[in-house]
């Protein structure tokens, strides 16, 4: 919710493209409409929902949508646009198309040589970004990506006609490239190594996951340049963001979970942990989280925690127990939906579970309500963890008697494993050898290629073609004798 203060403390002096739904009340909520649009043009342009006191500034009336351009002291009432309510799309293109394209050449056939030696020796990472289309406009997605990591790669459009010189066989793809010594040079010659962006590892073509892949891409060869001694230069101190300092994560309460979860729209992240006095890592976690909120700021997730063994009602509600802790979930309070973090409780992994989630990269599941946080819990008295059952022995047997029965078990399965071995090997030992046809031989000696080697690759598609050619002439010849066969036998016959 963007309200007079906010206005002027983030949008007016923000370089980021803006998306407005100028409320018919001085008190506007989120709506569906605006989170669902925050999360498709997440890293693009942000989206905000303002007051109608905020009309005449933005040059429209109550009830419409506002598009502001990309830049600094561009969030003024003459570059401002207004659109009707139903034309959400038509805004957001306008922001979009707002968005530079100045950091992406386009090249061609007699461009492309002379671009990658200047582009490689000048990125900080030695490195390129190139995107195949056959569109003749710079996507706007391209364009952000290219804003995101300005300076650390080169950025080019190609068009798809030079898709085979790549061994690119459909557009739209996205290659990251760099230089490296040939393995058989003897002078010290260069070739292009790297890798592509494919939808079947990385996700759908969205914001979020090309901006991760790019991103590990970065961190891997700034990391290779540094080990090795490289001359790339030192990163960027990063430009400071107006945004006043958010302080420590908030914790979730009864009286706080709108305030801090469903009246902020968008997303709502919240770390479930121990608040226990036992629990050692309390304060370290706070602060990891703390940190994350901060490094977050301004996204479509809103950061908080909540004590799990205090108000365990509401870990069950997303089936957790005080055995799942530390763990965090995301979730959607207007479509109720939710994902429970997989993996280390870090910033790193609990941000990239973050943005996955806003991006539509990790799916969601779905929940009938809210969950629940009871009123009035002191959560410093609350009585935590079951009570202590006394052991009466019991449970060791019938232990005892499971783990028996699993040894028997894989005993069986290890005995009828070996048979079947005797038996595969007795078949082979038995088997005729005889010489490999030159079909054969071909398949045999097919080579297997790495996802990043793309020379391998070509040379690959080259040795499949062979012997696609060479399957196709012995089946033509295998034709051709049977015919002369059949012509033989009629003339005999006769």
């Amino acid at each position: 919710v963007i309200d007079e203060a906010v206005f002027k403390s983030e949008v007016e002096p923000s370089q980021d493209a803006w998306v407005l739904f100028v409320s018919e009340s001085e008190a506007p909520t989120s709506t569906a409409e605006a989170d669902e649009l925050a999360l498709a043009l997440f890293g693009q342009a942000r989206v905000g929902v303002a007051p109608s006191s905020l009309a005449p500034r933005l040059n429209a009336s109550p009830g419409s949508v506002v598009a502001l351009p990309f830049g600094t002291g561009a969030k003024s009432k003459a570059k401002a646009k207004a659109f009707a309510a139903d034309a959400v799309a038509d805004a957001k293109k306008a922001a979009l198309d707002s968005l530079p394209d100045n950091l992406v050449d386009r090249l061609s056939a007699s461009t492309v040589d002379a671009w990658i030696g200047g582009a490689l020796s000048t990125s900080q990472t030695k490195a390129i970004c190139l995107l195949f289309s056959e569109k003749s406009e710079v996507p706007p997605l391209f364009r952000s990506i290219s804003l995101t990591f300005d300076g650390k790669l080169g950025f080019a459009m190609l068009p798809a006609t030079l898709m085979p010189r790549f061994n690119v066989q459909k557009a739209p793809a996205l290659l990251v490239m760099f230089g490296a010594e040939a393995a058989d040079s003897k002078e010290g010659g260069m070739q292009l190594q790297g890798m592509q962006f494919t939808p079947q590892m990385h996700g759908k073509f969205s914001y979020g996951n090309i901006a991760n892949f790019v991103g590990q891409f970065v961190e891997m060869r700034l990391a290779e340049l540094g080990a090795s001694g490289g001359d790339a230069p030192p990163k960027p101190e990063p430009t400071p963001k107006p945004n006043k300092d958010l302080g420590p994560i908030p914790e979730l309460s009864a009286e706080t979970f709108e305030e801090e979860c469903t009246s902020k729209g968008g997303l709502c992240a919240i770390a479930l942990i121990d608040g226990g006095s036992e629990n050692v890592n309390k304060e370290s976690q706070l602060q990891m989280l703390t940190g994350l909120r901060k490094r977050k700021a301004g996204g479509p997730l809103a950061f908080s925690w909540v004590d799990a063994t205090c108000h365990p009602a509401f870990a069950a509600h997303f089936d957790l127990s005080e055995m799942d802790l530390p763990t965090m979930v995301v979730m959607s309070p207007s479509k109720l939906r939710w994902a429970r973090a997989i993996g280390a409780f870090d910033a790193e992994t609990l941000g990239t579970f973050g943005s996955g989630v806003a991006t539509g990269r990790i799916p969601t599941n779905e929940m009938k309500a809210l969950p629940p946080l009871e009123a009035g819990v002191d959560c410093a008295t609350v009585k935590r963890g079951a009570d202590v059952v006394e052991d009466d022995g019991l449970a060791d047997e019938i232990m005892a008697e499971i783990l028996e029965e699993e040894r028997r078990a894989r005993e069986a399965r290890e005995a009828e494993a070996a048979a079947a071995s005797a038996a595969s090997t007795q078949q082979k030992d038995e088997a005729p050898t005889r010489q490999l046809s030159e079909l054969e031989k071909m398949e045999r000696d097919l080579e297997e290629c790495s996802a990043h080697d793309l020379l391998c690759a070509a040379r690959r598609e080259k040795q499949l073609a062979k012997i696609e050619k060479k399957r196709a002439l012995e089946e033509k010849l295998r034709e051709i004798a049977k015919k002369k066969k059949k012509k033989a036998k009629k003339k005999k016959a006769a």
